[in-house]
């Protein structure tokens, strides 16, 4: 975060970011005393990860991140006492929403990482427990958990990202490394701690509205 500032009170006023601590410390109290349950953080983290991935996929599809507006003509149909070809059709104003090419290239990001990492993970479950998967009823809760926060992550996105001309890296590559790189680290081994801190510090870079840049606050 060249030249910016963290904005505390913006952090701290955010539900989102109590949302996931929360989550955080759900997980640390479901799985931190027992290491068997070491494959089920790496997929509660899965499932965040690719709830997340989903939100924001939609996000910069649905979105109209540059300003433009379309010309749709209602009326094709042509008469032949139409001379000039511009003047026949009824014409209205449109939106111009969503961008293919970064969301193609998030989706494909998506797919390739996320459903093979987690598809990795559970037949090393499987293996390693000896052709048993171990589960405990109250892996279902992060999971919930983790897909309402993606549903809030969207909303809060939508306004931000809206008519913002905002770059491919606010759209891709910053999102990219917030949601990977807690995974990744999770394979340092200190699987638990890794998850809290990876999960907690890329969810504070990655947000924008939490930096202010020094310059603005100078003015």
């Amino acid at each position: 975060m060249t030249n910016k500032k963290l904005v505390v009170k913006s952090l701290l006023e955010d539900p989102l970011f109590w949302s996931v601590l929360l989550l955080n410390l759900l997980i640390v109290y479901l799985y931190g005393s027992d290491t068997i349950y070491n494959y089920n953080i790496i997929i509660a983290q899965s499932i965040q990860t690719f709830a997340y991935a989903v939100a924001h996929y939609i996000l910069i599809k649905n979105t109209p991140i540059n300003y433009a507006v379309k010309k749709i003509r209602l009326n094709r149909k042509r008469k032949r006492s139409d001379k000039n070809r511009k003047s026949f059709g009824t014409y209205i104003e449109k939106d111009e929403t969503g961008n293919t090419t970064y969301t193609t290239i998030f989706f494909i990001l998506l797919c390739f990482l996320t459903v093979f990492l987690t598809a990795i993970v559970l037949s090393v479950n499987w293996i390693a427990h000896h052709n048993t998967f171990i589960f405990q009823a109250s892996d279902f809760y992060p999971a919930i958990w983790a897909i309402s926060n993606a549903v809030f992550y969207y909303k809060n996105n939508k306004v931000r990202l809206t008519y913002s001309n905002t770059s491919p890296s606010d759209l891709i590559a910053i999102p990219f490394f917030k949601l990977y790189i807690p995974l990744f680290m999770m394979f340092s081994g200190a699987i638990l701690v890794m998850k809290v801190i990876g999960d907690i510090i890329s969810f504070i870079l990655s947000n924008p509205k939490y930096w202010k840049s020094t310059v603005d606050q100078e003015q």
